[in-house]
This record gives C-alpha cells, sequence and structure tokens, in this order.
C-alpha cells in the first residue's frame, strides 16, 4: 500500500515569504534613495548585499542541514531572517540598512535550498518536477506580491513598512513549519568534498553563477530602469508583477504539458524566452520593453530555472544538502557579482547596451545548459547500473 505523501504547503509558504523578502527591495530603490540622499544606482548596493550574503551562506547551510535535519534549518533561517527584517526596519542610514540586507540575505539563503533538498527527501522522484513547479510558482507569487506590495507601500507609507510586511510574512512561515513533516536525516551526513566529486554539481554551479548574474541579477534593475522613466513605484510594481501572474500561468502550462515535453526542449524553450526577455529592455528600455521581459521571465523560471533545480536534487545522491548549496550559492554570488558589475552602466545611462549585453550572455548559458544536459543524459543511457547506484560521476 502506498504511503500518503507529505503535505507541501508550509514549505510553499516558506518559499513565498523567501520570495517577497528578495523582491520586496526591488521598487525600494527610489524611496530609499530620496530618503538616505543617495543617487539611484548606489541604492542598488542594498540588492548586492543581500544577494551576497545569500551566495556566502548557502554552502554553510547546506552542511547544516545534512546534520540537524532540512526543516531544522528552515526555522533557523527563518528566525535570522526575522532578525534582518526588524534591523532593516531600524536602519536609519545606508550603511546600517546595507548590513541589516546583509544579515537578512544570511538567514533567508537557507529557505529555498533547504525547501528543494525537503522535497527530494520526502517525495518521490516522479513527484520532484511537479513539486518544483508548484514551489516555483508560489516563489513566483510572494516575488509578484513583494514587487507590488512594496512598491504600493512606498508610496504610501514609506520603504520601512515593506520590510515589516515581509518581517510578518516570515514570522508566519516559521509558524507553518510546526506542520511541515520532518524526513530522518541522512545516515551518513554529505560533504562538500564528497557533493564535488560529482561532475554535474561543479558544472551545475558554474552555469548557475552565470545564470545567476543574468536572471536575478539583471533583474533588479528592472524596477530602478522603469522609476528612471518617472514612473511611480506603484506603477512600477504592477509592470513588473506581472512576472508573477507569467509564472503561475505558465506552470499550468507545463502541467498540461507533463511528460510530453522533455528536458532539453524545456531548457531550450525558457533559455531562448531569457533571450528574448533582456533583448526586449535593451529594445525599449521603458513600461512595454520592461512589461515583455517580466512575462518571459516567468516562462524561463518555469521551463529553464525548474529543471535545473531538479537536476541539483539529482547531480549529488549521496550529498544532497551540500550540492544543491553550491547550485544555490553560485546562482546568488552570481546575482550578486552581476548587480555589482552592471551598476556602473546603469549610473552611466547606457541601459541598452546593460540589457543587450545580458542578451548575450543568456544565450550563452543556455548553449552551456543543453550542452551539459546532453552529456548527463547520454552518460546515464550508457551506465545506467553505475548511476543507480549513486556513485560519483
Amino acid at each position: 500500500m502506498n504511503q500518503p505523501l507529505p503535505s507541501r504547503w508550509p514549505a510553499y509558504l516558506c518559499a513565498f515569504a523567501a520570495a517577497f523578502d528578495n523582491f520586496a527591495m526591488t521598487p525600494l530603490v527610489r524611496a530609499i534613495a530620496v530618503d538616505m540622499k543617495v543617487d539611484l544606482a548606489e541604492a542598488t548596493a542594498v540588492a548586492s548585499s543581500y544577494y551576497l550574503a545569500y551566495g556566502l551562506m548557502q554552502v554553510p547551510w547546506g552542511l547544516a542541514s545534512e546534520r540537524l535535519g532540512r526543516v531544522t534549518v528552515m526555522r533557523l533561517a527563518l528566525a535570522a531572517g526575522t532578525l534582518g527584517a526588524v534591523a532593516s526596519v531600524l536602519s536609519s542610514t545606508l550603511q546600517g540598512l546595507l548590513i541589516a540586507r546583509f544579515v537578512a540575505g544570511a538567514g533567508m539563503a537557507a529557505v529555498v535550498p533547504a525547501v528543494i533538498a525537503w522535497l527530494g527527501d520526502a517525495l518521490p522522484l516522479g513527484e520532484r518536477m511537479k513539486a518544483a513547479t508548484e514551489m516555483n510558482a508560489f516563489y513566483a507569487l510572494g516575488a509578484a506580491a513583494g514587487v507590488l506590495g512594496a512598491g504600493l507601500l512606498a508610496d504610501d507609507f514609506g520603504w520601512a513598512t515593506g520590510f515589516a510586511v515581509s518581517g510578518a510574512l516570515i514570522v508566519l512561515a516559521l509558524g507553518g513549519t510546526a506542520l511541515l513533516f520532518a524526513p530522518p536525516k541522512p545516515a551518513q551526513p554529505g560533504s562538500l568534498m564528497e557533493a564535488l566529486k560529482y561532475g554535474d554539481v561543479r558544472w551545475l554551479a558554474a552555469i548557475a553563477a552565470v545564470e545567476g548574474s543574468v536572471l536575478f541579477g539583471l533583474f533588479a534593475f528592472l524596477a530602478p530602469t522603469m522609476l528612471q522613466t518617472g514612473a511611480t513605484a506603484r506603477t512600477t510594481g504592477l509592470v513588473i508583477a506581472g512576472y508573477g501572474v507569467s509564472v503561475v500561468v505558465w506552470s499550468r502550462v507545463a502541467r498540461w504539458l507533463g511528460a510530453r515535453i522533455v528536458p532539453m526542449k524545456a531548457m531550450a524553450f525558457g533559455g531562448v524566452l531569457m533571450v528574448l526577455a533582456w533583448s526586449a529592455v535593451a529594445l525599449s528600455p521603458a513600461a512595454p520593453g520592461i512589461f515583455t521581459a517580466s512575462i518571459l521571465m516567468g516562462a524561463t523560471i518555469v521551463f529553464l530555472h525548474a529543471q535545473l533545480q531538479v537536476w541539483a536534487t539529482q547531480a549529488a545522491p549521496t550529498s544532497r544538502g551540500p550540492g544543491i548549496a553550491m547550485f544555490s550559492g553560485s546562482l546568488f554570488i552570481g546575482a550578486s557579482l552581476g548587480t555589482a558589475f552592471a551598476r556602473p552602466l546603469f549610473a552611466e545611462g547606457m541601459v541598452r547596451w546593460l540589457f543587450a549585453g545580458g542578451a548575450g550572455l543568456a544565450a550563452l548559458v543556455t548553449a552551456t545548459v543543453l550542452w551539459r544536459r546532453r552529456v548527463t543524459e547520454a552518460r546515464v543511457s550508457a551506465a545506467p547500473s553505475r548511476d543507480a547506484r549513486g556513485g560519483p560521476r
């Protein structure tokens, strides 16, 4: 008799709260810049600080999840995220806010990777793609709520209110973990060195670094680009919130397609749309181009990024936590570097060139992903018994 699958909703709530906290920063940058008397490009350092901490803490949290368990790490991370949110609300200088967002990023860094690892531990392989798609839909809704909600709040109540709402959601998610099934901890905890023995872990980490710089690093500049045209934070939030709606719609499409769309074709489709997304902004760095990019990026998350997440859960079967941590850490270190490198171009008004370069990098990422996936599938087909034992490859 089949065991009933554990409830996934508390885990999805954690992903929603993590996304809200991440994306709420985007429409707040102008209010922060005005309040703290810095320029718009300088205020984007708030996102860089968050992403840097998010990336640096992935491996430590991944190792901790192997020893303490995924659910315990989710709880510790959400508690740290709460402290970061409170510190953000109380910050009165840009330097203080950078430190507060660093603390928040360091805590929230563990949430989504722990949820992904939890899905890998608690669900059979056949359920993981569906669960990853659902999780990304909740993450996208959290992102849309963060962008739109923070935009509305920034116009009417100031930037600190956005971080206050984020903190409240994090506390709600922390309470929800009481209902989350805790799978047994690995009998033999994995290690970073064990994970690095797997070729796919190393390649996925490299791919994620570039993907992060293009996917999340450039996404952080959509709101400043829109705000630069004179749009309000409220309007900017409405335009970029199309991203969250898009992920939900494309998630439904992906579920309807099911097994009819194989990973290679899904990743190719998502990658092409990422190229088109940044090309749209390069051609029209205003509301039409930014709205188009938001819609196309939703499909990229569903068809490319979700596939990479599932691949990461399989890449190091004997050391899943550190393997996923390598992927997520590289993703957000890449995002932090992406925003850092993009900031001077944005400050100089080279917005079209910035997003054109992003389109080129997106094409490179897509080509590399498809090449490596083909290599992996060929290896698995040639030696299925070896992969089934979970040995390094």
